[in-house]
């Protein structure tokens, strides 16, 4: 960052290639660099697997998109099919997991889930959806908390 400006300098990225070179970055990769987040989500989501794979759950995919949107994990428990989903936080004052999770979230999983039914031809699969919260204590270890069938349909 350059002395007495709140904004980066965008020569200082370490992105290669011709967008650092002219100055000109793109306002999401701007956003990603001053923004890590989305690191905490990826750690998340790795703690997440670790900690379901312990529990015996398989892990069949992580991070499976289509174009409605994407699914944390997809994971098999025994003969269940597990979509879960995945909230990190830096901290714990911003409440339990689960209130992250709203109805739309909710409703959008659940197309997500049929979205990935269909696209690996799946039927006659019992579905649950469990929720992993992750929580990132400045000092301590993180925190995973598993909630099987965490969002009711």
């Amino acid at each position: 960052m350059r002395r007495g400006s709140r904004w980066p300098n965008p020569s200082h990225y370490s992105r290669a290639g011709h967008a650092a070179e002219s100055g000109w970055l793109t306002l999401l990769e701007w956003a990603r660099d001053l923004f890590p987040g989305g690191d905490l989500g990826r750690r998340g989501e790795a703690l997440a697997a670790r900690e379901l794979r312990r529990r015996g759950y398989v892990i069949l995919e992580r991070r499976w998109r289509c174009r409605i949107g994407e699914i944390d994990i997809v994971a098999r428990d025994g003969e269940v099919l597990v979509v879960v989903e995945v909230k990190a936080r830096s901290r714990s004052d911003y409440g339990p997991p689960i209130d992250a999770v709203d109805r739309d979230k909710r409703r959008k999983l659940e197309k997500l889930a049929r979205a990935y039914l269909q696209a690996r031809k799946l039927s006659d699969v019992t579905v649950r959806f469990d929720l992993v919260g992750v929580t990132f204590s400045p000092g301590e270890k993180p925190r995973v908390e598993v909630f099987p069938n965490a969002l009711r349909f």
